[in-house]
């Protein structure tokens, strides 16, 4: 809930105005046993309400310095002495805010002079107290911004888990079409008619290998890109049985394979490239994939000839899940894009390295 929305708003004073009603009582019950007939627990409610409206109004500036500062591993001594310096500053500016107050209730005006000496007293009788109450502040807004944070971690977590499901899933699906298993079987046989064991052999053991991935791996959210690069090479080799002509170039810094990638990231792209390039021109054969640094990301790049960008092929299961997962992992800090280039396509993706 957001302190400073409607509810919050509400909540905030009703919670000060709960602590008025108890220090009204307190300060009554101490004048009625000492002078019964002045006692009035509506005027000293009514005194009590505007002090700790006072802790009202500066409780937003006080989330709004956890939300800047909030103190965590790494920061401790700095964010601890900006809160402290807060917490004396804020005191004080309560203390001159209660003086304020009570000049003006009990003497109906405000003068330096009076203001000074009550503002004084309240400093050297009630400082600390109210120090002890910007640090319980401190404290409940620090477990409530944990808590908070626990819980987007929560989320984020099973968010991780139903983007890789729907990219195994999508994944296994795409490989599952019968166009490519008819084309894979299809190729197989043939290879047995012209006696080509060795080559059907190799075949078999990469549909299967890639059959026992999609199946295998699902549930791992992150893998090495050396990892992510064997699926893709196992694909395109049973592809290049189907293309005979397919040419695919790595362009790999030997420094980022072990980098840590979301699992099944490029697969869809580059049997995007199998089915929207390299299927649709005779002439497309190439495809070209990379992975370089660039001031401080990681920069994945898959080019195919073929047909220039078809924009409605953007929206696709595929490519949206990309988005989603890239989204979830990464936030608002990657990058992806797909674009019409030399004679071809090329699909880029940048991440945080």
């Amino acid at each position: 809930m957001n302190i400073l929305s409607r509810k919050g708003i509400l909540y905030n004073f009703l919670i000060w105005s709960l602590v008025a009603v108890f220090t009204a009582t307190q300060l009554y019950l101490k004048s009625y046993q000492s002078s019964p007939e002045e006692a009035n627990w509506l005027g000293q409610f009514g005194v009590q309400l505007l002090v700790w409206w006072v802790w009202a109004i500066l409780t937003p500036l006080i989330f709004w310095l956890v939300t800047q500062y909030r103190i965590g591993r790494g920061n401790v001594v700095i964010r601890s002495v900006i809160h402290l310096v807060a917490s004396v500053v804020l005191v004080c500016l309560f203390l001159a805010a209660y003086s304020l107050i009570w000049n003006a209730v009990t003497f109906g005006t405000v003068r330096l002079e009076m203001f000074r000496n009550i503002y004084i007293a309240l400093f050297l009788n009630l400082f600390h107290w109210h120090l002890f109450i910007y640090m319980a502040i401190l404290g409940i807004v620090h477990a409530r911004e944990f808590y908070l944070e626990s819980k987007r971690r929560e989320l984020r977590s099973i968010q991780l888990e139903k983007d890789l499901v729907e990219s195994q899933l999508q994944m296994l699906k795409m490989q599952l079409q019968p166009h490519f298993l008819f084309n894979a079987l299809n190729s197989i046989v043939s290879s047995i008619h012209r006696n080509k064991l060795d080559s059907a052999i190799h075949m078999t053991t990469d549909l299967s290998e890639l059959l026992r991935i999609s199946l295998a791996e699902s549930d791992l959210h992150l893998v090495p890109l050396q990892k992510e690069l064997e699926h893709l090479k196992t694909y395109l080799r049973i592809e290049s049985h189907r293309f005979k002509d397919l040419e695919v170039s790595y362009h790999i810094d030997q420094s980022l394979v072990e980098k840590p990638i979301p699992n099944f990231i490029l697969q869809p792209i580059v049997e995007n490239s199998i089915k929207h390039g390299i299927s649709k021109k005779q002439k497309a054969r190439r495809i070209r994939i990379s992975a370089a640094q660039d001031e401080g990301e990681i920069v994945f790049s898959v080019y195919n000839e073929g047909p220039e960008l078809n924009r409605q092929k953007l929206d696709g299961i595929g490519l949206s899940n990309i988005r989603k997962r890239l989204h979830t992992f990464y936030e608002d800090k990657s990058h992806f894009e797909i674009r019409s280039m030399d004679d071809g396509v090329e699909t880029e993706i940048r991440i945080p390295a």
